[in-house]
């Protein structure tokens, strides 16, 4: 049995001030009432000079260009919404976002530099209302954490880069992405876009070369509004889009790999933009799944709840061919991404990219909902916040066999950057290349860096690059690589495994560490640290694989803070009991 206790939520320290910690805040500020006799102190620590942005939304990571892909609509409401934010600057700071395109619409999507200054706006404001409440709350900027340590008395001690030690009753680790692969700019090599201002040649320099980029995400979208917009201009003609090459580079060009040959999904418009858990099923329909041994089964989970909804969606989006085959239990959830995958497959994903746009335009437009999407989208959301009861075989079967599907459907490519890609690919300035990208060895050599890309029919072809970007999204993490490496040494934290259904000696490690349902840590002899949590999504996505977004940002905010809240009103943790936390998942409905 592991042991547990409360929190002491006395002097708590957040390592990190993105949207994770912005919505940690407004939860805590939502619930004051209940919390402000337990609740004395904040200390916020930020890398940065300023606090709130987020890696993503920051002007010293990304650019002007760079579009946000995610509109107001979908982005749980902080203070005021993203929108009505926008509504209330001036024109000449929209112009300095580059946003001049007016009246502002809470459907269309804006450059990410805009929401990072929302996110900053938004943070000040719940700072200063906590502190009227009675909090106190101290920030640290420009102060990277190098490491967290714990006592024997359970004093959590955090160290900054100039040996200055905090200690702290509850740590909360919310430090967002990092990108730990070094860049080799000698052989034109980067391990990750960010920051994009890297790859941005000097004013007086052009790129007359083709450039590589590992991946055709919206990461690597990234690379190619800021690299397009510095060697060419887009004018609307005739109501298109259209892309002009400068002169002085005539060679530019993007080629960008994908194993599966994929380009995102489009936006579409949906019913119901904010997910939740328990949307399209109860939180008794999904314990009654739970066999004797504590196991979810995923095809279960898919026959059980998942088939019957997804009749309905595809039924109302008129798609007769899917529902029929729905209808045939013997058809899995396997079969119905290997046939929506083949209805996205195209020779030239360009020229369906074009296909995907007039749906995509109506959809939007017209406010014409796709529901097969929006609907497993919810199917998988609350999928992500009971993976711990999948077996060992279902995380290798959702990671191999769903996880590279789902996230290009849910990745969906804003409009206006669909009509930038198409405008590059009018002008011949983009190609999408079909392969897995190897690094051969020697690989990096003066100047250019050389990789193979295996065709899916087994052929091999080699290319060079003055200039290769890795847009993969970095190796998932291993405990050895943690952060905060005395939490390993000291066993503070473990990585997560899972049980094989058919019984086997060894367990599957996942990737990341373990975590509660209600985000604790959890030490080396399975004991959860009540002082202790772990909000950050790359080091929990082994137990929760699908959280992404702003609105994971929200929703583990939330669970974390309901969970203090139950503390409090029951003196009992409720993360480790799926009974307790399933009903605190249904309190996230409505965010």
């Amino acid at each position: 049995m592991k042991k547990t206790s409360v929190s002491d939520l006395s002097n708590i320290g957040i390592v990190g001030s993105g949207p994770t910690t912005l919505y940690l805040l407004k939860y805590i500020l939502d619930k004051i009432g209940t919390l402000k006799n337990h609740l004395i102190k904040i200390t916020i620590f930020e890398r940065e000079n300023v606090l709130g942005m987020g890696m993503p939304y920051r002007p010293t990571t990304t650019d002007i260009y760079n579009l946000a892909n995610i509109s107001s609509e979908e982005i749980p409401l902080l203070k005021e919404s993203f929108g009505d934010w926008l509504r209330n600057q001036d024109k000449d700071y929209l112009r300095e976002l580059d946003i001049t395109n007016l009246p502002i619409d809470d459907s269309k999507v804006y450059s990410r530099i805009s929401l990072g200054h929302y996110f900053e706006d938004q943070l000040k404001k719940l700072i200063l209302e906590l502190r009227n409440c009675g909090v106190e709350i101290k920030e640290i900027v420009g102060t990277e954490v190098l490491d967290i340590s714990v006592s024997n008395e359970k004093i959590v001690t955090i160290k900054d880069k100039n040996q200055n030690n905090y200690q702290f009753s509850t740590v909360i680790i919310a430090n967002g992405h990092e990108w730990k692969e070094k860049d080799n700019p000698e052989s034109g090599y980067f391990a990750s876009p960010w920051p994009i201002h890297k790859l941005i040649p000097s004013e007086n320099k052009k790129y007359n070369f083709p450039i590589g980029t590992l991946g055709a995400s919206l990461s690597a979208f990234d690379v190619v509004t800021s690299l397009s917009h510095r060697h060419g201009i887009f004018k609307t003609v005739k109501g298109i889009l259209k892309y002009f090459k400068s002169e002085e580079n005539p060679d530019f060009k993007i080629v960008l790999h994908s194993s599966e040959g994929w380009l995102p999904h489009l936006q579409y418009e949906q019913q119901e933009p904010l997910r939740e858990i328990y949307r399209h099923f109860s939180r008794n329909q999904i314990l009654d799944l739970i066999d004797d041994r504590g196991f979810l089964r995923i095809e279960e989970f898919f026959d059980k709840l998942c088939r019957p909804v997804l009749i309905k969606a595809f039924t109302k989006d008129q798609l007769h061919d899917v529902v029929i085959k729905l209808n045939n239990p013997d058809f899995t959830f396997k079969n119905l991404v290997d046939v929506m995958s083949d209805k996205h497959h195209y020779t030239d994903s360009f020229e369906g990219m074009k296909l995907e746009m007039e749906t995509a335009k109506n959809s939007v437009y017209n406010n014409v909902p796709i529901n097969w999407m929006e609907t497993l989208d919810d199917l998988m959301y609350s999928l992500n916040f009971h993976a711990e009861l999948l077996p060992a075989e279902d995380h290798q079967y959702f990671e191999k066999e769903i996880m590279s599907f789902l996230m290009n459907v849910i990745a969906a490519l804003p409009l206006q950057s669909a009509e930038i890609l198409l405008a590059l690919y009018d002008a011949d300035c983009i190609e999408l290349k079909t392969g897995r990208v190897n690094f051969p060895e020697n690989c990096f050599i003066e100047g250019k860096t050389k990789i193979e890309i295996e065709s899916p029919n087994g052929k091999v072809e080699k290319e060079e690059f003055k200039l290769f970007v890795n847009c993969g999204g970095g190796h998932k993490l291993n405990i050895e690589n943690y952060p905060f490496e005395s939490l390993v040494k000291e066993g503070i934290i473990r990585s997560p495994e899972a049980k094989f259904f058919i019984e086997r000696s060894e367990k599957l490690k996942l990737s990341g560490i373990e975590i509660d349902s209600s985000y604790r840590t959890v030490n080396k002899d399975g004991e959860f640290n009540s002082f202790l949590y772990d909000i950050n999504f790359t080091h929990t996505n082994g137990l929760r694989p699908y959280s992404y977004g702003l609105q994971a940002c929200s929703a583990t905010s939330l669970i974390l803070i309901e969970s203090w809240v139950a503390q409090i009103l029951n003196g009992k943790n409720v993360g480790n009991e799926i009974e307790d936390i399933t009903k605190l998942y249904e309190k996230t409905a409505g965010l």
